[in-house]
């Protein structure tokens, strides 16, 4: 029952990218509204669902469960950034082509194939783990990620593109859950809401973009399988080796390697589209990787776990 419900959960994000793909064929999405979706994802609903998910209930850190996983998550960005400096090094691409591909490699889709995932396969208890080890992503993504992605731009990177409304709403989660704050209902509801509309929205892109390939580019080239090999294989299997012999509580650790073992993240399409940069090479990395997790996450679970 669990590859079944894993396998409906992704299935589900290909039928919304082929809704995506036949819209721009038939003149539905063009480049303008492909650009608009991806700006009020950027702008509106990511903000919306970064604050929301930082949401954590005060109990929890009487559990010691908070400074574990953001000590984990932390630990796994900074390695897995080192890790796309040294691939980078060797891999042929232009500045902004090697941006993509650096924050393919740091970037995993923790939130919008975590969560179903994740319960998927461990069960509803775990998704409590996996809001905490999203936490460091909404402050990282909009500063860490837009860094990558923005400074393979032409000309000199301007430092204000780094103060973006997803930083501001990174700030304001980030006080709200050190406060112990939580916000009343409706909003709370109203921003899960708004933010729900991200994963299917980023999906119509994601197919409006491939698209525009013809049919043989669709996957990418060499380099995006290398870097899709690294996401979905070799970074998750170092991440086992190395958190498995200090992490006792297997359910920690089993979050952990499986959010570390999702696919690209949807943003990095929303953010390269937003930054003017190679959006197509983005989705072609989301596509061949969520393609290829069908295979890999079941084969990761049966051998780690």
């Amino acid at each position: 029952m669990e590859l079944i419900t894993i396998l409906i959960a992704i299935f589900s994000l290909f039928v919304i990218i082929g809704i995506g793909f036949a819209a721009r064929r038939y003149g539905i999405l063009n480049g303008d509204r492909v650009h608009l979706i991806s700006h009020v994802l950027v702008n509106v609903a990511l903000l919306a669902i970064t604050i929301s998910s930082m949401q954590v209930p005060d109990t929890a850190k009487t559990m010691g469960i908070v400074d574990s996983m953001l000590l984990v998550a932390g630990g796994y960005y900074l390695a897995a950034f080192l890790i796309s400096i040294l691939i980078c090094q060797f891999l042929p691409s232009t500045p902004a082509e090697k941006g993509v591909f650096q924050f393919m490699l740091v970037f995993p889709n923790t939130m919008f194939m975590g969560i179903p995932v994740a319960s998927a396969v461990l069960g509803p208890g775990s998704l409590f783990y996996v809001i905490l080890f999203n936490l460091p992503f909404n402050f990282l993504v909009f500063t860490m990620g837009v860094w990558l992605l923005a400074r393979g731009r032409p000309g000199k990177l301007d430092p204000k593109v780094l103060l973006s409304p997803g930083l501001v709403a990174s700030f304001i989660g980030l006080a709200l859950f050190l406060a112990g704050y939580m916000l009343p209902a409706p909003v709370d509801t109203g921003l899960e809401l708004i933010g729900s509309a991200t994963t299917p929205l980023a999906m119509l892109v994601v197919g409006a973009l491939l698209a525009t390939l013809p049919a043989a580019r669709l996957a990418g080239d060499w380099r995006v399988y290398l870097v899709t090999a690294f996401r979905l294989v070799i970074i998750p299997v170092i991440a086992f080796l190395v958190l498995s012999p200090f992490i006792t509580d297997r359910l920690v650790l089993g979050v952990a390697v499986l959010l570390i073992a999702m696919p690209v993240a949807a943003n990095s399409v929303l953010l390269s589209e937003e930054y003017k940069v190679d959006s197509t090479l983005a989705s072609q990395g989301v596509f061949l990787s969520t393609l290829l997790c069908l295979a890999t996450i079941p084969i990761l679970e049966y051998f780690l776990f």
